[in-house]
């Protein structure tokens, strides 16, 4: 499904029932690496998958998309369905997003798990790499 928010479309899932978990896939990735994952995760929990600025079939806003912009359009999609409280599920970048997310809209976090991710910030050496694959 596409929302368009700020110009631009912005794709997601939205599958199953109950509690919402929403997954956040990594640098250069999209929804599909869920792909397997969600019709078992859809069976006891409603499951949102987005695609984050600038990656899948989402759009791009402007060159660079700071976490806070893609933790904006997480929130974007999660009011547009009218979901208050989610479980976030953030892989690699998805997991820093997550953060951001629950930095900014902490009374909608119940649950928050980083995959693959950390909160701490990324070395130098993280930095030049992605800058690289960039």
């Amino acid at each position: 499904m596409i929302l368009e928010h700020k110009g631009i479309p912005i794709f997601y899932s939205d599958e199953g029932e109950g509690s919402v978990t929403v997954l956040l896939h990594g640098f250069l990735e999209n929804t599909t690496m869920w792909t397997e994952l969600i019709p078992e995760f859809s069976k006891s929990s409603r499951i949102v998958a987005i695609d984050l600025l600038g990656h899948g079939e989402t759009g791009c806003i402007g060159y660079v998309h700071t976490m806070e912009m893609m933790a904006k359009a997480v929130k974007a999609v999660l009011d547009y369905l009218d979901i208050e409280e989610v479980t976030l599920i953030g892989h690699s970048m998805g997991g820093y997003v997550a953060l951001a997310f629950a930095d900014l809209f902490t009374n909608a976090v119940k649950v928050l798990c980083l995959m693959n991710s950390t909160a701490l910030a990324d070395t130098q050496e993280k930095q030049l790499n992605r800058d690289r694959a960039i």
